[in-house]
């Protein structure tokens, strides 16, 4: 997403996913440096109810947690009461449920593309980002920053400026196509001099889209960046429409 300093605002309308993706690297919970194993509780907790209910698969894609030790921590949970299982679904215990108020459509959407937008920032080095609708205008949600020089650095609660690739893709302003949003846009260039733009869409559950973006230095945006980005995309619509649906499973 590109834009002159004067399309944009500064704001924010919750956490950088850069922390939170930074800590989902790769090892065990237990042995995450600053973290242990209460703080991997209570971030499963926090995917419980962001995602209710969940499936242990996705709370291993949303965390980083490894599913073994994934499984061992939900046993724990449920032990205690805080967490309870329905078939392969995990949901708050009856002494959490309050907690489960606070899910919203922008939070559930916010957890499902962590991974897959923090995994798409490593392996392109763009800087990448997750937009969505909030009331009658697009805004970036969650972002993490370019490993190179390219423009503005990307901050949640900017809102999406008219005319770019992924105001097409949300169906905003003049420049979108006769035939409806695209499912992908691209600004080669033309947006701002010398930075390209990616932006695919995210189909949401209950209509409406979501959108990827990804930018990087350069007038025209690589096929690989492309691939990647579209991918990406595929992955937060799979999450968010299999995880809320109970579906048959293998058990642990």
């Amino acid at each position: 997403m590109s834009a002159a300093p004067s399309d944009w605002s500064s704001g924010q309308l919750g956490e950088s996913i850069a922390g939170r993706a930074h800590q989902g690297s790769s090892v065990d919970g237990s042995e995450r440096a600053g973290r242990g194993v209460i703080g991997a509780a209570f971030e499963l907790l926090d995917l419980v109810r962001e995602l209710e209910s969940v499936r242990l698969v996705d709370l291993a894609e949303a965390s980083g947690i490894p599913r073994p030790t994934v499984y061992r921590f939900m046993t724990r949970l449920i032990e205690v009461g805080a967490v309870r299982r329905d078939g392969t679904r995990y949901r708050l215990g009856v002494g959490l449920v309050g907690l489960g108020a606070a899910v919203t459509p922008e939070r559930q959407l916010r957890v499902a593309a962590r991974r897959p937008v923090a995994e798409l920032a490593i392996r392109t080095g763009a800087a990448v980002g997750l937009t969505a609708m909030v009331g009658s205008g697009a805004v970036l949600l969650d972002a993490i920053d370019c490993r190179y020089p390219a423009g503005l650095p990307l901050e949640p609660g900017m809102p999406v400026p008219a005319g770019s690739a992924v105001a097409r893709v949300h169906g905003i302003g003049p420049s979108v196509p006769a035939a409806g949003p695209p499912k992908m846009s691209v600004d080669a260039g033309e947006f701002e001099p010398g930075l390209s733009c990616v932006a695919a869409a995210v189909a949401l559950p209950g209509g409406g889209v979501a959108a990827i973006i990804a930018r990087l230095p350069g007038a025209r945006p690589p096929h690989a960046l492309l691939e990647a980005t579209r991918e990406a995309a595929a992955r937060v619509a799979g999450l968010l429409r299999d995880g809320p649906v109970p579906r048959p499973t293998s058990t642990e």
